[in-house]
């Protein structure tokens, strides 16, 4: 995760934590909406297509790949609402800050990999 070659993985990692964030806010948004169906991506399946896509790319040697294959899941965990659907605000905060913690440290990844190239380009060391 630390070295150069990853920037294409943090790039799909940060596309992954804005849309989950997306995601998550449109859920706190519509917590009371009647039928409404929330929706979440789920960071498991996200991180087995990573570490999948990680050990092929170490294979082939190819740096970049595309994550947009994983899909929406319905969370399962909350209170049953009597539309039927279940929700749970402690969750939704819960997902929000952990997942903006993610975003926060895939962008710091990232910010280090273009200092780190920024040095290098204009010949001083670290």
């Amino acid at each position: 995760m630390l070295n150069a070659d990853n920037q294409p993985l943090l790039e799909q990692w940060l596309h992954f934590t804005a849309q989950r964030h997306k995601l998550i806010a449109e859920d706190v948004v519509n917590l009371s909406t009647p039928n409404y169906k929330q929706k979440d991506l789920s960071l498991e399946k996200f991180q087995s297509v990573l570490r999948d896509r990680v050990e092929q790319r170490d294979g082939s040697g190819s740096g970049d790949f595309d994550l947009s294959d994983t899909d929406l899941s319905a969370p399962d965990q909350g209170m049953l609402f009597h539309d039927g659907a279940t929700r749970s605000p402690e969750q939704l905060m819960s997902d929000q800050a952990k997942n903006a913690m993610m975003h926060n440290m895939v962008i710091e990844l990232l910010r280090d990999q273009f200092q780190q190239l920024e040095m290098a380009i204009r010949e001083r060391p670290s």
